[in-house]
């Protein structure tokens, strides 16, 4: 049986097995996971009505957790319609240009910032600094990644 004949709209798990085989673990590594998240959040919360809290909790992390375990159990290459090697598109290239433009510009930014900021005396929130910096790298990754993406074409 070819790999082509072998691929699944969903795929299949990298310990073998089929496509339902998959899905299984799965939703049973889901189960555990929402279950441990809904028992810290029950601990934690120290509310009057815990099971609700637990319940409550592990219903809404159940179905990321049920995603996030299948990305990590799915085998790639049984995927339909995937593509073979993602880090070698034009895409990825792009991805890399603007993420290595905004690190440095970061740093620039960062420093230049630091350097104002202390011969002015001004003075500021940790969360309100590195929420500006953390928008400001937000916001030129992305222009820099529309930028690649048009002079490409």
């Amino acid at each position: 049986m070819s790999v082509e004949n072998a691929r699944s709209k969903w795929g299949r798990a990298r310990f073998g097995g089929s496509t339902a085989q998959l899905l299984a673990a799965s939703l049973a590594v889901a189960v555990l996971v929402s279950a441990a998240l809904g028992w810290l959040f029950m601990l934690l919360r120290n509310g009057d009505r815990p099971l609700l809290a637990f319940g409550i909790m592990a219903v809404f992390t159940l179905p990321i957790a049920a995603v996030l375990a299948w990305v990590v159990l799915v085998d790639r290459s049984t995927i339909a319609g995937a593509i073979e090697k993602p880090e070698d598109s034009v895409e990825s290239a792009w991805y890399d240009k603007a993420a290595s433009g905004a690190f440095t510009d970061i740093l620039l930014v960062g420093g230049l910032g630091c350097a104002a900021l202390t011969f002015l005396g001004t003075e500021g929130t940790a969360g309100l600094v590195l929420g500006g910096v953390v928008a400001f790298a937000m916001l030129d990754f992305g222009v820099r990644y529309l930028w690649q993406k048009k002079t490409a074409a």
